[in-house]
């Protein structure tokens, strides 16, 4: 009887037992304690606004609210970004953006009842689009959905370490920017505000737990989370597309240093947690602290 001959190829640096992203003998999913299922099942409608008992806003804090609305109301923009990728073969992400999308939605549409209260219409953006976001607006709009399928397929699964890590920022940086607003704002509205900023915390906790599984359990993740928080990205800007009323909205709402200090935090964790890992990546190597508060000719940089 002829024998046979087991061949063996060793694998590249980074596998283990054959696998990259997980382990032999366990679910090749990744499962985090986060219960999406109960997330679906126990998501929260709209936002009751009284538009009688909301009183008269500041130009101020109308114009900072309307940044706010607009971001929160680009929710989709954000979602069609990461799901034309490689993450949305993620069943549990794709499970919750479904529910997470409406809640932004939900969201926003409680910060436009407050602006839209009095009868006024809703405010349009301080300021123009430049150049550059005009470019980059065309580049979202066109050639993002033709090059971003391409590219993550070639990369692979570690690339939702990178849109995670953004979506826990984004959303831990919202919730900063509406903390800081609620202050100055009072009766209704002051309500409707600290409701939103409840209903972050679920939100921030799914994306949190997501990225911080991803960059632990394999180097190449970190360098992919890395290379999504480079020091070019900012937090409030929609697929990296800058509001027009961008310096104006940065500098009103985050006016002090214990303000820039809240908005500076809200990558603290994952930050922490990249610095430790050993990826080999100088790219965004240990992003530096304030990355979401570089100060400019305004006081401070989303």
């Amino acid at each position: 009887m002829a024998s046979s001959t087991v061949r063996t190829t060793p694998h590249p640096p980074g596998y283990v037992q054959g696998r990259q992203h997980s382990i032999a003998g366990r679910p090749l999913t990744l499962l985090t304690d986060f219960d999406v299922d109960a997330y679906n099942r126990n998501a929260r409608g709209r936002i009751t606004v009284d538009g009688a008992a909301v009183g008269p806003l500041a130009a101020a804090e109308r114009d900072d609210l309307a940044f706010l609305w607009r971001l929160d109301s680009a929710a989709i923009s954000e979602a069609r970004a990461f799901l034309a990728t490689w993450t949305g073969n993620e069943a549990r992400v794709t499970a919750f953006v479904a529910t997470w999308a409406y809640e932004r939605l939900w969201l926003s549409y409680a910060v436009r009842d407050l602006l839209v209260a009095d009868g006024s219409p809703l405010p349009e953006p301080l300021g123009r689009h430049t150049l550059r976001a005009r470019l980059r607006d065309a580049y979202v709009e066109r050639g993002l959905p033709l090059v971003a399928p391409i590219w993550t397929s070639i990369v692979g699964e570690s690339v939702t370490a990178g849109h995670m890590a953004r979506l826990a920022i984004q959303e831990s940086s919202l919730q900063a920017a509406y903390r800081v607003l609620l202050p100055r704002l009072d009766g209704e509205a002051a309500r409707v505000v600290s409701t939103i900023i409840e209903r972050r915390d679920e939100m921030i906790r799914f994306f949190s737990m997501e990225a911080s599984a991803r960059i632990t359990r394999s180097p190449q993740e970190a360098r992919m989370a890395k290379l999504a928080l480079h020091s070019g990205w900012k937090p409030l800007r929609i697929v990296g597309v800058a509001d027009p009323d961008e310096p104006r909205a940065m500098a009103s709402i985050f006016r002090t240093e214990g303000d820039r200090a809240r908005l500076a935090s809200a990558d603290d964790g994952l930050r922490r947690l990249l610095a430790e890992r050993p990826t080999g990546f100088r790219g965004a190597a240990s992003p530096s602290p304030g990355l979401l508060a570089r100060k400019d000719r305004h006081g401070i940089r989303a």
